[in-house]
């Protein structure tokens, strides 16, 4: 393996979901405006963070190690 496929593995780890999954944010993050509740769907994984379109209707990276989320479970 490369060390640009040992960066997107590492970062898939990092993210704990994979993409197409809905996560909630467990709380505040003052720094980009969400709000804990905050629903998105993963979109995009990368060594940068995860790339999640958030139900508000906007695009956004967060960083997995620095803002708590947790996936939706199915009902």
């Amino acid at each position: 393996m490369d060390t640009i496929g040992a960066r997107h593995l590492a970062a898939r780890l990092r993210a704990r979901v994979p993409v197409g999954t809905t996560i909630v944010l467990d709380q505040d993050d003052s720094g980009s405006g969400l709000l804990a509740g905050d629903r998105g769907v993963v979109d995009e994984i990368t060594p940068e963070g995860i790339v999640v379109d958030w139900e508000r209707g906007f695009r956004l990276r967060i960083d997995p190690q620095s803002t708590p989320y947790h996936r939706l479970e199915a009902a």
